[in-house]
C-alpha cells in the first residue's frame, strides 16, 4: 500500500519552497520515495514515470546516529525552479528491498502489486518559504550564490549551508495562515461554530450601544464648547477676557461652592467677581470652564488672581481642587496661566479655602510637575483611542462617535492580524532566538509584529488623520461673540438690585482695596512690571499661531466610508479564520487575544503614556515649544481691540456697582465648617467601611464554607464506618493491640474496605471494580501498605541484665531506620543476589520515588520511604497476600510502623479522602493505632455555581489589593506609630492569611491537575500519591481558619462608635500595660502547676500524659472542669494538697487580680472624659443626618456659630437689614431716578450734593446721632449751604 503526497511549488526565485517529511515510529524499516512534477507517477521500464527515486533512510547500516536519517528532504536544487504540482508517493519496502540500488531511477525500482503489504508509520509534512543569503564582498550585497536551506532547518530556526566563509542570513518570512475555503463554506453554520459567530454579535451590540452613548456624549459636549458670561457683568464694560478654569481630576475634585475671584493687572484690578452659569454644571471632576469677563478698561499686564469660595457646596462638592486658571485678553490674544495644583477645602491640606496664584512665567510652566499632569491628562483624554470616547476634548472636532467607530475598526484588524498569525511558530525555541534574562525574542516573532504593524497601524493611522484634519462643513459661531450677546440681551429687563452681586457666608466685604498702594512697598507680583515668573511678555509664554494643515469638510465621508469598508472586510476575513480553526480552537483564539486585547488597552498603553509624558516633560521644558492644538473650527469674534478708547465711561446710565473689596473668612466660621465637613467624612467613611466590609466578609465566607462545606464532615465519617468502625471485620480497629490482631483487621476489615463488596440482596457490584465498599468512593490508582523499620542491635544492654536479654532494639527515628534490600522472610541478599530474586515488598523505596513526605506520628515523625507492597488484585488475592505476609513474618521485632494509605474520590459530592491508617509497634510490645480522613475539594469548579465561585474569588483578590494599597498609605503616613494600633495589626493579619491563601491555593491547583494528569495518563491504575496536597491542603484550612478569625474579629472594631464598646475598649487599652505585669506572674505560677501535674501523674491518667496535654488539663481545672477521682485513687494526699495550693493561688489570687485590675481601670476611663473615644460624636452626627435625610423623627438643630462681636450685634439686628446701608441705597436710588428725570447739569450737582450728605449721615450715626441731622444739608466747615435750583425728592 502506498500513499501520494501532493504539495504545491510556487514563487519566485527569491522566495523559494521547500518540502520536509518527518516519519516517525519507523526505526529499523526502510521506504521508498517516488517524486514526480506535474503528475502522479507511474512505474515502468522507462524513467519517464517519475523524476528522481529515494531511500528512506538512505541506508540501514550508515550514519546510524544522524537524528535527521528519517527525515526527507526536497531542496530547490530538486524542484530546479518548477511551479506547480509535485507528487511524492510512499511505500514500506519488503525486508528483501532493504539498501536496494536506486541510482537507476524508475526503472529499477522493483514491481509490487497493488494493495500489497502493509503501510505501517507515521509521517509529518511541513513546506517552508525560506531563503539563505549571503553578504557578496564584490559587489556589496546579498546574495543566494553557494548557500542553500539545509534539512536541519525547523518551525523556529533556518539552517542555511554555504560552501564559503563570509557574512550570511537567513529569510524571517513567516506565512500566514492559510483558509480552506471549500471546508469554511461546507462547515459555515451556526451550530458548528458558534464562538466566532457569538463574538461577532457581541462585538456588534456592544458597539451599538457604545455609539448611542457617544452620539449622547457629543451632544453634551457640544454643550461645553462655549463660554458663559459672567452674572456680574456690566453691560458698559467693552473690554473683554476669557477666563478658562481647569477643575483638577482629583477624589472629590468638584464643588458646588460658590467661587469668586479677583484679577489683579499692572493698570487695574477687577472688583469681586462671581463664576455662575445658569445653563450647566461648572467645576465638575476633570472639567475645563470658559467664562467671559468684561471690564471697563484693560487691567494691563496680569499680576496675580484670588480665589476663594464660600463651601457652601453640601457634603463632598463643598471642596475643589483647582489645577490652573488661564486668562485670554479677547482683545489682543495673549494669554496668561496661573497654576495652582491646590485644594480649596476646609478637609485638606492647610485647610483654607482662599488662595492667591501668581502669574505663571517660564520657570512655572516648565517645572516637571505642571508639564507631566497637563501632558498625562492630554495624552490619556485625546491620545488614547479608548479612553478619550469617555473623555475627549470638547473642543475636538475627531468625535466621540467616530472614536467608537475608529475602536471597532482597530478591533476587528487587530483580530485578523491576530488570527493570520495564529499557531504559525512553533513552540520550540529555534537557536537563532534572542534571550534577554527571562524573555526570548525570535526573528519570525518580530517578523509578526512588524507585518501585523504595518497591516494594523496605516489604515487607523488614515482614519484618525482623516477625522482630526478635515474642516468642518460650517464653522460655529464664535463663543466669545455668543457670550457678549447674551450679556446684552440678559441686561435689557435686568432690575437695578440685580447690579450688585453678594458675596455672602464665610466672606464680607469692605470699602477699602484689595492691595492697598503704598511707595514704599517692595516689587511683589502685584507692583513689577514683569514677575520673576515670568521673565518676559505673555506673548512669550504661549508662541504665535501657525496655519495648520487642514483637509476640504467632505473628506470626512470618505473617512466613514474607508472606516466602514475595512472594519467589514476585517470582520468578514475573521468569521473565515474562525471557521477554519474550528470551534475549539477558535476559543482558545479568542481567549488569549482577548487577554492581550485588555491588557494592551488597560495596562501597557496607559503605562506607556506615563512613560512618554514623563520623558517628555523631562526634555521639553519650553513651553512655548508647545503647538496650540485647538482647532480652528469657530468663527474670529467681532471685538475691536481699541474698545476701551471708544467707549470711555462719560455718563451714568444704570447705577454702577461700587468697587468692593476682599475681607479674609471668619476664622471661627471656617473652624466649625471644618469640624463639619470632618464629621461628614468620618460619617461616609464608616458607611463606606461597614459596606465595603460586609461584602468582602461575605466573599470570604461564600468561599470558605465552598470549600470547606458540611459534606466534608458527613464524607469522613463515612470512611470512618468503611473502614475503622466496619461490622465485617474480625476485630476492631481501635482493639488491636499486637500484630496478631493486625492481621486479623487487614484481612477482613482492611480488604472489605477496599473493595466493594455484595449489595444488601447479595447483588453483585458491576461495574465497580475500583471502588471502595461504600460504592460511591472510586480510588484513586491502588492502595499501598508500607512498612518503616528500625536496625537492629542499636542500643546497650545493661550489665545487670546482659544475660537476660539478647538484644537491645530503640524506638524509630529517622537516622536510625533500615534501607536494605532483603529476601523474602527478611533474609539477607546473597552476594550473587539481584533485586530480582526478591519481591516489592522487601525493598526499600525511596521517599522521592514514593512522593512521599515525613508524617507525624503518635510516637515518632516518620519519613515518607519504606518497604511497600502494592495492594492490587480482588478481595481473594488481597486476602491470600495478606496470609502470605503473616506467614512470612513480615511484621517483626524490628517493625515500628505500617502504614495503609490509598486516595479515593466520591464524585457525588465532589471530594477527595486523602487517608492515612497508621499503626506504630513500640519497642516494649505495645501498638498505638492511628487514622487520617483528610476530606479535600481539590477540583473546586465542578458545580453549577462555578461562575459564581469565580466571581467571588476575582472579587476577592481585588478586595486584598484594595486592602494591601489602604494599609500602604496609612503606613506610609503613620510610619511606625502604624503597629501601635492593635487593629492595624488585625489587618496585618488579614492581609497576610488572604495572601498565603491565594498561593497555597493556587499551588494546590497546579500539584492536582498534575496528579490527575498522571491519573488519565495511567488509565486510573498506576501509582499515585495525594499526601503531598493533601499538605497543602490542610494549611489552605488553617489559613482559612485564621482568615476567617480575624475577619470576623475585625467586626469588633465597627462597634467602637457605641459608648458602652468605646468605653470597654478603652479601659483595656489603658490596662494593657498592668495585664502585662500581671500576665508574667500569671504565666510563672500556671506553668509551674502544669510541670508539677504532669510529673505527678505523667504515667497514671491520660490526660497528663504529655506536657500538652498537661497545660490543656490545667487550663480545665481553672474552669472547674477536671476528674479529681482518678488523680485521688492514684495519690490520696498529694492530690488533695496540690488542688487546695491551685484554688488558692490561682483561682483566689491571680484570678481576682486580674478582675482589680479591670475594675480599677474601668473606674478611672469612666470617669475621666479625655480616656474615652469621641467615635460615638460621629454616630450622633451619623443619626442626626439621617433623621434629616428621612424627616424620622425630630433633629437636633445645630448651635449657631459663635463668631465674636461682630456676629452677636448681627444677631441682635435679625429680621432687619443693617443701619449702616441706608445711605448707600438712598444713594443708588437717587442716582436711578437722575437718569430717568433729570438731565446731565443737575445729575451732577444732584449727585456731589448727595455723596457730601451720605458721608455726614454716616459720620452722625457712628456718633449715636438722631435722625433729626438728615434733616439740612450742610456744607464744608458746617455751614448751610442752599438748596435752590435743585429739585426736591421724596423717598419712601
Amino acid at each position: 500500500m502506498a500513499y501520494w503526497i501532493q504539495g504545491l511549488c510556487t514563487g519566485p526565485v527569491q522566495l523559494l519552497s521547500y518540502f520536509f517529511l518527518d516519519f516517525r515510529n519507523i526505526e529499523g524499516r526502510q521506504f521508498l520515495l517516488v517524486v514526480k512534477k506535474g503528475r502522479v507517477a507511474y512505474i515502468d521500464d522507462t524513467n519517464d514515470g517519475c523524476d528522481s527515486v529515494y531511500l528512506m533512510p538512505a541506508s540501514l547500516t550508515k550514519n546510524m546516529n544522524d537524528p535527521y536519517k528519517y527525515r526527507f528532504f526536497l531542496s530547490d536544487s530538486d524542484t530546479d525552479g518548477f511551479l506547480g504540482n509535485i507528487y511524492i508517493g510512499i511505500r514500506e519496502l519488503n525486508t528483501t528491498d532493504y539498501d536496494m540500488d536506486v541510482t537507476g531511477g524508475c526503472a529499477s525500482i522493483p514491481r509490487y502489486a497493488n494493495g500489497a503489504d502493509y503501510f505501517q508509520g507515521t509521517f509529518e509534512m511541513r513546506q517552508y518559504v525560506s531563503q539563505c543569503f549571503a553578504l557578496s564582498d564584490s559587489d556589496s550585497d546579498w546574495s543566494m550564490n553557494g548557500c542553500q536551506v539545509g534539512k536541519e532547518t525547523s518551525p523556529s530556526s533556518t539552517t542555511c549551508w554555504c560552501n564559503h566563509l563570509t557574512t550570511f542570513a537567513g529569510g524571517w518570512v513567516v506565512v500566514p495562515s492559510t483558509i480552506d475555503w471549500s471546508y469554511v463554506f461546507a462547515n459555515a453554520d451556526f451550530l458548528s461554530n458558534p464562538t466566532i459567530y457569538i463574538t461577532v454579535i457581541v462585538t456588534g451590540v456592544l458597539y451599538i450601544v457604545a455609539a448611542v452613548y457617544a452620539r449622547y456624549n457629543d451632544r453634551k459636549m457640544a454643550e461645553q464648547l462655549g463660554i458663559a458670561p459672567l452674572a456680574d457683568n456690566d453691560p458698559r464694560d467693552k473690554y473683554f477676557y476669557e477666563i478658562i478654569v481647569c477643575t483638577g481630576m482629583r477624589r472629590n475634585a468638584g464643588t458646588n461652592s460658590q467661587v469668586c475671584f479677583i484679577l489683579s493687572g499692572e493698570d487695574d484690578e477687577t472688583d469681586v467677581r462671581a463664576f455662575t452659569d445658569t445653563k450647566r454644571k461648572i467645576f465638575r471632576r476633570g472639567q475645563v470652564d470658559g467664562f467671559l469677563m468684561a471690564v471697563p478698561r484693560p487691567l494691563g499686564y496680569l499680576n496675580f488672581m484670588r480665589v476663594w469660595h464660600d463651601n457652601s457646596g453640601k457634603g463632598k462638592f463643598g471642596s475643589w481642587y483647582l489645577n490652573y486658571v488661564v486668562v485670554r485678553d479677547v482683545q489682543s490674544d495673549t494669554k496668561q496661566v496661573f497654576v495652582a495644583n491646590k485644594w480649596l477645602a476646609v478637609e485638606e491640606d492647610d485647610g483654607q479655602v482662599d488662595r492667591v496664584l501668581p502669574v505663571a512665567g517660564k520657570e512655572q510652566l516648565a517645572d516637571f510637575s505642571y508639564q507631566f499632569g497637563e501632558r498625562s491628562r492630554k495624552n490619556l483624554a485625546d491620545g488614547h483611542l479608548w479612553f478619550s470616547v469617555v473623555a475627549r476634548p470638547p473642543q475636538s472636532r475627531f468625535t466621540c462617535l467616530q472614536r467608537v467607530s475608529c475602536c471597532l475598526c482597530l478591533l476587528y484588524v487587530t483580530m485578523l492580524t491576530n488570527a493570520m498569525f495564529y499557531n504559525t511558530t512553533g513552540k520550540e525555541e529555534g537557536s537563532n532566538a534572542f534571550s534577554f534574562g527571562p524573555f526570548t525574542v525570535a526573528p519570525e516573532q518580530i517578523t509578526i509584529g512588524i507585518i501585523s504593524n504595518l497591516i494594523v497601524f496605516p489604515v487607523n493611522f488614515l482614519l484618525i488623520f482623516l477625522f482630526r484634519k478635515s474642516r468642518p462643513h460650517h464653522k460655529r459661531p464664535s463663543r466669545i461673540d455668543r457670550a457678549i450677546k447674551e450679556v446684552h440681551d440678559s441686561n435689557k429687563q435686568s432690575s437695578m438690585n440685580d447690579v450688585n452681586t453678594e458675596v455672602s457666608s464665610i466672606f464680607s466685604v469692605s470699602k477699602s482695596p484689595t492691595i492697598p498702594s503704598d511707595p514704599h512697598r517692595p516689587d511683589t507680583a502685584s507692583s513689577r512690571p514683569a514677575t520673576a515668573m515670568s521673565g518676559g511678555s505673555a506673548q512669550e509664554l504661549t508662541g504665535k499661531k501657525k496655519k495648520k494643515f487642514e483637509l476640504p469638510w467632505y473628506f470626512t465621508i470618505i473617512a466613514w466610508i474607508l472606516l466602514w469598508i475595512v472594519s467589514l472586510g476585517a470582520l468578514a476575513m475573521v468569521v473565515f479564520y474562525g471557521i477554519s480553526f474550528k470551534d475549539e480552537t477558535c476559543r482558545k483564539w479568542i481567549s488569549s487575544m482577548l487577554v492581550s486585547f485588555f491588557m494592551s488597552v488597560f495596562i501597557t498603553q496607559p503605562i506607556k503614556v506615563f512613560l512618554f509624558a514623563i520623558i517628555l516633560s523631562i526634555i521639553i521644558k519650553n513651553p512655548s515649544e508647545e503647538k496650540d492644538e485647538e482647532e480652528d473650527d469657530e468663527e474670529l469674534p467681532h471685538v475691536d481691540p481699541d474698545n476701551e478708547l471708544l467707549h470711555a465711561d462719560t455718563g451714568y446710565g444704570a447705577a454702577r456697582p461700587r468697587k468692593v473689596g476682599y475681607k479674609p473668612p471668619n476664622a471661627s466660621q471656617l473652624e466649625r465648617l471644618r469640624q463639619k465637613r470632618i464629621k461628614e467624612i468620618k460619617m461616609w467613611g464608616i458607611i463606606r467601611e461597614v459596606i465595603i466590609y460586609s461584602i468582602f466578609l461575605m466573599m470570604l465566607l461564600v468561599i470558605s464554607y465552598r470549600q470547606l462545606g458540611a459534606s466534608n464532615f458527613l464524607y469522613k465519617d463515612t470512611m470512618h464506618r468503611v473502614f475503622i468502625a466496619n461490622n465485617e471485620t474480625k476485630i476492631d480497629f481501635h482493639s488491636i493491640r499486637n500484630t496478631k490482631d493486625f492481621w486479623k483487621w487487614t484481612t477482613s476489615g482492611l480488604v472489605n474496605g477496599l473493595r466493594a463488596g455484595s449489595y444488601y440482596n447479595d447483588y453483585p457490584p458491576l461495574k465497580l471494580r475500583a471502588f471502595i465498599n461504600d460504592k460511591v468512593s472510586r480510588i484513586l490508582g491502588y492502595a499501598t501498605m508500607r512498612q518503616l523499620r528500625v536496625k537492629p542491635a542499636l542500643c546497650e544492654i545493661p550489665s545487670k541484665v546482659e544475660g537476660l536479654i539478647d538484644q537491645c532494639n530503640k524506638k524509630y527515628s529517622i537516622k536510625d531506620q533500615v534501607e536494605a534490600t532483603f529476601k523474602p522472610g527478611w533474609q539477607p541478599m546473597g552476594s550473587g543476589d539481584t533485586d530480582n530474586d526478591t519481591r516489592p515488598e522487601y525493598r526499600y523505596t525511596k521517599a522521592g520515588e514514593l512522593n512521599g513526605y515525613p508524617y507525624w506520628g503518635t510516637l515518632s515523625v516518620y519519613s515518607g520511604g519504606g518497604y511497600v507492597l502494592a495492594l492490587e488484585g480482588s478481595k481473594t488475592d488481597l486476602q491470600a497476600m495478606m496470609e502470605r505476609l503473616e506467614r512470612e513474618n513480615w511484621i517483626d521485632k524490628y517493625t515500628r510502623a505500617v502504614f495503609v494509605e490509598f486516595t479515593v474520590y466520591n464524585a457525588q459530592v465532589n471530594l477527595f479522602a486523602i487517608s492515612t491508617i497508621l499503626c506504630e509497634f513500640d519497642p516494649a510490645g505495645g501498638t498505638v493505632v492511628s487514622f487520617r480522613f483528610e476530606p479535600a475539594m481539590l477540583l473546586p469548579y465542578m458545580s453549577d455555581a462555578m461562575l459564581f465561585q469565580i466571581a467571588c474569588e476575582i472579587a476577592y483578590v481585588v478586595f486584598t489589593l484594595f486592602f494591601i494599597v489602604r494599609e500602604l498609605k496609612s503606613f506610609i503616613k503613620a510610619r511606625l506609630a502604624y503597629f501601635k494600633s492593635f487593629w492595624n495589626l488585625v489587618e496585618i493579619g488579614i492581609i497576610a492569611m488572604s495572601i498565603a491563601s491565594i498561593i497555597i491555593f493556587f499551588y494546590r491547583m497546579i500539584v492536582t491537575n498534575g496528579l490527575t494528569k498522571d491519573f488519565k495518563s495511567t488509565n486510573g491504575n498506576g501509582y499515585i500519591k495525594f499526601q503531598y496536597v493533601g499538605y497543602w491542603n490542610e494549611m489552605f484550612s488553617y489559613m482559612i481558619g485564621f482568615l476567617i478569625f480575624f475577619a470576623t474579629l475585625k467586626f469588633l472594631k465597627l462597634l467602637r462608635f457605641n459608648r458602652k464598646i468605646s468605653m470597654l475598649s478603652a479601659t483595656l487599652r489603658h490596662a494593657a500595660k498592668s495585664l502585662l505585669h500581671f500576665g508574667v506572674i500569671f504565666f510563672i505560677v500556671f506553668l509551674a502547676f502544669s510541670q508539677l501535674f504532669y510529673l505527678t501523674y505523667m504515667h497514671i491518667d491520660v490526660d497528663y500524659s504529655t506536657f500538652i496535654s498537661s497545660v490543656v488539663a490545667t487550663i480545665l481545672m481553672m474552669m472547674g472542669k477536671f476528674n479529681i477521682y482518678s488523680m485521688i485513687m492514684a495519690e490520696p494526699i498529694l492530690t488533695q494538697i496540690f488542688v487546695l495550693l491551685f484554688v488558692i493561688m490561682v483561682t483566689f489570687i491571680i484570678v481576682n487580680m486580674f478582675v482589680s485590675i479591670l475594675n480599677e481601670t474601668f473606674t478611672v476611663v469612666r470617669e475621666d472624659v479625655k480616656k474615652q473615644g469621641n467615635d460615638y460624636e460621629v454616630v450622633d452626627f451619623m443619626l442626626q443626618r439621617f433623621k434629616k435625610w428621612t424627616g424620622v423623627g425630630k433633629a437636633t438643630e445645630e448651635a449657631p456659630p459663635d463668631d465674636g462681636p461682630n456676629e452677636s450685634g448681627r444677631q441682635r439686628r435679625q429680621g432687619g437689614d443693617n443701619v449702616e446701608d441706608f445711605p448707600d441705597r438712598i444713594e443708588r436710588l437717587l442716582q436711578s431716578i437722575s437718569t430717568v428725570y433729570m438731565d446731565n447739569d443737575n445729575l451732577t450737582q444732584l449727585y456731589q450734593k448727595k455723596q457730601y450728605d451720605s458721608r455726614n449721615a454716616k459720620d452722625m450715626l457712628r456718633q449715636g446721632a438722631t435722625a433729626s441731622h438728615f434733616g439740612e444739608p450742610m456744607g464744608i466747615g458746617g455751614r448751610k449751604e442752599s438748596t435752590a435750583g435743585v429739585p426736591k425728592v421724596h423717598t419712601h
